[in-house]
C-alpha cells in the first residue's frame, strides 16, 4: 500500500478528537506529501524505554516506496528497539499559515538496508552512513498529514 492510500485508509478509521486535530480537508494530496517527504531530511522519531517512557529524538530518514528508513548507532535507541519494535515519526517544517506535518506509527525491522537504499541515503546526505551499526525500516500502520496552506 502506497503511503497515499494509507493516509486515506489512517483517516477512515480515525476517530473524531484526531480528524480534529488534523482535518482531512488539510491532508496533503499524493504528490505534496512525496515532495514534503523528500525535502525534509530529518524528523523527530520516538520509541519506548525500558520502564515505558517515551524517549524522542530528531534523526535522519529516507523514503523508499512505502517504507521509511533510519540508521543508527548503538546505544538506547538500538536497545530500545529490540525491546519494543514501534515507533512513532513526526516530520514537521513551518509555522501558522505556513505548517506541515506528517506523523506516521508503526511496527520497524532491523534489516539489511539493500543497494537501493544505500545509494538513496548517499544522494541524500552524502555519505552511506558507515557509521551505522544497524539499520530499520518503518512500514506504517498509519500515517496522518497536515498543510495548513490547503
Amino acid at each position: 500500500m502506497s503511503l497515499i492510500q494509507l493516509q486515506q485508509t489512517s483517516y477512515g478509521r480515525a476517530g473524531g478528537a484526531l480528524t480534529g486535530s488534523w482535518p482531512e480537508a488539510h491532508a496533503m494530496d499524493g504528490e505534496g506529501l512525496d515532495a514534503f517527504l523528500e525535502q525534509r531530511r530529518y524528523c523527530v522519531l520516538a520509541t519506548a524505554l525500558q520502564d515505558g517512557r517515551p524517549q524522542a529524538r530528531p534523526v535522519a530518514f529516507t523514503v523508499l516506496g512505502d517504507e521509511i528508513w533510519f540508521a543508527t548507532v548503538a546505544g538506547g535507541r538500538l536497545r530500545n528497539l529490540r525491546r519494543a519494535p514501534w515507533v512513532s515519526v513526526v516530520v514537521t517544517q513551518g509555522d501558522g499559515d505556513e505548517h506541515r506535518a506528517v506523523a506516521a506509527d508503526g511496527p520497524i525491522e532491523l534489516c539489511e538496508p539493500p543497494e537501493e537504499l544505500l545509494q538513496r541515503w548517499e544522494e541524500r546526505f552524502g555519505s552511506r552512513a558507515e557509521w551505522a551499526v544497524a539499520w530499520f525500516r518503518l512500514r506504517p500502520e498509519r500515517l496522518f498529514s497536515y498543510d495548513a496552506r490547503r
